[in-house]
């Protein structure tokens, strides 16, 4: 017998003041064609376009890293494009990918054993050229089968180009109609502001949208992601004073350790979250849920959608069960008390 999966009705909101109204959470398409198999990714993207969501996400290097050396980084693209084609369905979505996080050589970071030495990462991502930059979106374009993306982000700061380089490349991308949008992932505060201020003095289009990480606990001050960054104070008050642009939150359940004692354990980067403040966040977050009878995952994306500045979280899973339990977060309301007791 076949399930029939629980409706959800996803709410639609506007990108910061682009006039784009898009779904209330964006899918997070990064392990498909990976760990995510083809059937599987498109039994979400159905769901997902059937619930009223489309905001789709994916990136030029998703996912390299995954098993033992198959993959190189076309993958998710590549299934996002057969999806869109087989569906009809490229006028329904509104699509965004990414450039600078693909590697300049994914077999060379592997060791005989099969091992990602992850120490000369920052060394091997493809430089932000314009000649990169002008590559990588036709290669996208062709991996998607589409003429343009709807929004084209920036995927790391990379210090090694200028930024007047890599800004004029992406206005040149909008001004070609390769991509309607332009956004920044992992920038800092200063980065986004200096990034702004160039494009408006140069008359190129601005970036609309910024993608960091965000979940429900804070990390420690002294905490280093490498070139992920991760939302913080300077961010949210600088949101607030310029509306215009977006905030998108990604991996905001930090690999599952919310509703599991062993995932946290076993979260790589848990010594960058430990301290008392999470504990406390931890306990909160857990008895609330217990309370409402709901995940302490699917708290967590409620928490981050009533967050003001407002928040598109991304929805990251493995598998379609995953999916639909992030899915169902929409349906938690949070009042005022219940917001102050999780704390902000």
């Amino acid at each position: 017998m076949k399930t029939i999966e629980k409706t959800i009705e996803l709410k639609k909101v506007e990108l910061a003041q682009t006039g784009e109204r898009v779904s209330e959470i964006c899918l997070g398409c990064m392990l498909m064609g990976s760990t995510t198999s083809r059937e599987e990714s498109f039994r979400v993207m159905d769901d997902f376009l059937a619930a009223g969501g489309d905001f789709l996400d994916t990136a030029n290097c998703y996912a390299w890293w995954v098993g033992d050396g198959a993959f190189v980084g076309d993958e998710s693209e590549l299934v996002v494009g057969e999806w869109m084609k087989l569906r009809g369905a490229r006028d329904k979505v509104f699509l965004a990918t990414k450039v600078g996080g693909r590697l300049q050589d994914v077999a060379s970071m592997r060791g005989a054993d099969g091992m990602i030495d992850w120490s000369r990462l920052p060394n091997e991502y493809e430089l932000q050229t314009a000649g990169t930059i002008e590559r990588e979106i036709d290669e996208s374009l062709r991996r998607l089968q589409t003429d343009h993306v709807d929004l084209y982000y920036a995927h790391i700061m990379d210090p090694r180009v200028p930024l007047e380089e890599t800004l004029e490349a992406l206005n040149s991308i909008v001004m070609a109609g390769k991509a309607r949008y332009l956004g920044c992932s992992n920038f800092t505060t200063e980065r986004l502001r200096e990034a702004r201020e160039i494009c408006r003095r140069e008359g190129w289009a601005e970036p609309v949208a910024i993608q960091q990480q965000y979940s429900y606990l804070w990390p420690n001050s002294n905490a280093n992601f490498g070139v992920m960054r991760n939302v913080d104070t300077e961010l949210i008050d600088y949101l607030k004073e310029n509306p215009e642009v977006a905030l998108l939150g990604y991996s905001p359940l930090l690999k599952g350790l919310y509703d599991s004692e062993e995932k946290r354990k076993a979260y790589y980067a848990w010594d960058q979250f430990e301290s008392e403040d999470s504990r406390v966040r931890l306990t909160r977050i857990r008895e609330l849920a217990g309370e409402l009878g709901v995940l302490p995952s699917q708290l967590v994306y409620a928490w981050l959608l009533h967050q003001r500045p407002r928040v598109i979280p991304l929805l990251g899973f493995s598998r379609f069960e995953q999916y639909r339990s992030n899915l169902e977060s929409v349906e938690i309301e949070l009042d005022e008390g219940m917001m102050e007791r999780l704390g902000g």
